[in-house]
C-alpha cells in the first residue's frame, strides 16, 4: 500500500480517481482548497505531501481563456513539482489531455495551452512523472452546452473527437500510480481513449435531448485546422470499449 495524494480530490474526476485508488488499498489523501491545501498560492501544500509516494494532479479550471488556463495550469504545476521534490516523493502522475504538446492545437485552444504549460512546468521538475493523457470524457458533452450560451441556444464547435468514459479515465490514471515512474529520462506519456469518433456538436445535441430539452444546439464549424481533427489521438493509445451512447443511456 502506498500513500497517494490526490490534488483536486474533491473534483469530478479527482474525486472518481480517488476512490479507485482506496479501493486498491492505497492510503489516500484528498487535497484541494476546501481541505486546506491551495495549489495555486502553495498554501498547505507542503503539509499534504509530506510522506506521499505519490502525487496525483487532477487540479483543473473550466475556461477557454488562454491567460486563465495558462496562469492556472502552469502556476500550480510549478508549485506542485517543486513541493514534490522538496517533499521526497517519488512519483507525480498528471491527468492531460491528448496533443496538448501539438503546437497547432495549444495555439488554437486556451485550455490546451494550458495544459501544454502544465505538462512543460512537470518535464522541467526533478520528480519522475507521468501524463495520463486522455481524450475528452463523456461527460464533457455537458460542458459543451455551457461554454458559448446565450439562453436556450447553445453553440458548439463541431470538433471531432474520440471520446472516453470518465470511469475508465479515472482507472487509467490509478493503473499510471500502480505502474511507477518511468526508468527513462523525462516524462513518461501515456494514452487512452474511446472506441469511437464523435461530433462535439452531435454529443452536446444528445445530452440536451436526452437531459436539457429545452436546449438548442447551434453547431459551429471549428474556425482553425487544428480543432478539426487535431483533438483524435495519435499514435499508441489504450482503447476502452463503452460507448458514449450507452453512457447517456446510464442517466
Amino acid at each position: 500500500m502506498s500513500r497517494v495524494v490526490v490534488l483536486g480530490g474533491t473534483g469530478a474526476m479527482g474525486a472518481a480517481v480517488s476512490r479507485v485508488l482506496a479501493g486498491r488499498g492505497h492510503d489516500v489523501v484528498v487535497a484541494a482548497r476546501a481541505t486546506g491545501v491551495d495549489a495555486t498560492t502553495g498554501a498547505g501544500l507542503d503539509e499534504a505531501l509530506a510522506g506521499a509516494d505519490t502525487v496525483v494532479d487532477c487540479l483543473n479550471v473550466v475556461s477557454i481563456s488562454r491567460r486563465t488556463a495558462v496562469s492556472f495550469f502552469g502556476g500550480a504545476a510549478t508549485r506542485v513539482a517543486s513541493g514534490a521534490a522538496r517533499a521526497g516523493v517519488g512519483h507525480v502522475v498528471c491527468l492531460s489531455v491528448v496533443n496538448a504538446a501539438d503546437p497547432g492545437v495549444r495555439r488554437a485552444a486556451g485550455y490546451y495551452a494550458g495544459k501544454a504549460a502544465q505538462e512543460e512546468a512537470y518535464a522541467a521538475g526533478a520528480v519522475p512523472t507521468t501524463l495520463a493523457r486522455t481524450t475528452a470524457w463523456f461527460s464533457l458533452a455537458e460542458t459543451f452546452l455551457e461554454q458559448i450560451r446565450v439562453g436556450p441556444l447553445a453553440v458548439v464547435l463541431g470538433m471531432r473527437l474520440q471520446p472516453v468514459h470518465p470511469d475508465a479515465a479515472a482507472a487509467f490514471v490509478a493503473d499510471a500510480v500502480e505502474a511507477g515512474p518511468a526508468t527513462s529520462r523525462g516524462p513518461q506519456a501515456r494514452q487512452l481513449a474511446g472506441p469511437e469518433e464523435l461530433d462535439a456538436a452531435a454529443m452536446a445535441r444528445a445530452v440536451a435531448r436526452a437531459r436539457h430539452p429545452g436546449v438548442r444546439v447551434v453547431r459551429l464549424p471549428p474556425p482553425m485546422p487544428a480543432l478539426r481533427t487535431g483533438l483524435l489521438p495519435r499514435g499508441d493509445v489504450e482503447v476502452d470499449t463503452r460507448r458514449f451512447a450507452d453512457w447517456l443511456a446510464e442517466g
